[in-house]
């Protein structure tokens, strides 16, 4: 029982502690990123959380495409930015319900992380603006 209490403390103060900030507002709703858990990699390289909460239409595309998403409601990616490069990679992926109950986990394997490059003027460069230090 003891167990079980510390795990739920250490899962309601983890997501209590996220701060995100609005950094976007894309064709698919808004978009954040968690100013408390930028990390810098090293070489330039700065991994982030990203938040996206979904509007109405992506709702209803996600339910016909599978049912399941019924209660979707936002997606949680980790990701890295390459400062030096303007690239991209996304790391893992969590999709969640109006309740919060998890609907997708997805976490990708070293060997499959891409960097990609970041599109001119896309939210992905808004966000290397924001959290890139400056040269």
């Amino acid at each position: 029982m003891r167990y079980l209490a510390a795990m739920l403390i250490v899962i309601f103060s983890t997501s209590a502690s996220a701060k995100w900030v609005q950094f976007a507002l894309g064709t698919t709703g808004p978009a954040y990123y968690d100013d408390s858990k930028i990390k810098d990699l090293g070489n330039g390289v700065i991994s982030i959380w990203e938040k996206f909460v979904i509007t109405e239409e992506v709702l209803r595309q996600s339910i016909a495409v599978d049912p399941s998403f019924k209660d979707y409601s936002y997606t949680v990616t980790k990701g890295n930015i390459n400062c030096n490069e303007h690239k991209f990679a996304r790391t893992a992926i969590y999709a969640y319900g109006k309740n919060g109950a998890l609907i997708l986990s997805y976490s990708y394997p070293e060997k499959d992380i891409e960097y990609i490059d970041i599109a001119p003027k896309s939210m992905g460069e808004e966000l290397m603006r924001l959290l890139c230090p400056e040269k």
